[in-house]
């Protein structure tokens, strides 16, 4: 970026700015340290009106994974509470394993539920963080389950059909 910077300085004709003087004028205005307010000391602001930032999170949209592994939950006599089968493992998953750790399943009391592997056979055209309207307000899903029959709103918690909600905008 140094010499790049340079470039890009010349070419478009801007001011260029360094990092001390723009943590010098934010600490005057009293704003903590983000990239809003850095970019509006920068900019040369003071006492304009300001807005909140826009934040965008990236989604993906294709979630190829069409497998799910659920482990198993056991009683963890040390303590009584869930554990799951991971946690009380021997450690040890591939043959060329260092050996050193405790063996922890000798903690693994009753067996609560058994490991499930789930497989999903479609593709729902609701996926997670699309904005949804359902009686006339917004909400966020969080997710579709019972095949693609019932959407999960993440705001409440509910399940709802999904003919009783239409879709506001994809995320």
């Amino acid at each position: 970026m140094s010499i790049v910077r340079w470039k890009l300085v010349n070419h478009l004709g801007c001011l260029h700015t360094y990092g001390f003087e723009t943590k010098s004028k934010r600490i005057a205005l009293g704003s903590e340290k983000s990239h809003w307010n850095d970019a509006f000391c920068i900019a040369g602001g003071s006492t304009q009106k300001r807005i909140l930032p826009l934040t965008i999170e990236q989604v993906r949209r294709n979630n190829r994974s069409l497998e799910k592994f659920y482990d198993a939950k056991f009683i963890d006599i040390r303590s009584g509470e869930k554990a799951s089968g991971q946690s009380l493992s021997s450690g040890r998953r591939k043959r060329n394993r260092n050996l050193n750790r405790e063996n922890l399943r000798k903690y693994r009391g009753e067996k609560l539920s058994k490991g499930k592997r789930a497989i999903r056979e479609n593709r729902y055209p609701i996926q997670p963080n699309d904005v949804l309207v359902y009686q006339g307000e917004k909400y966020t899903a969080k997710g579709v389950h019972n095949k693609g029959s019932r959407v999960i709103l993440k705001e409440t918690g509910k399940s709802v059909k999904v003919s009783d909600v239409q879709i506001y905008s994809f995320f």
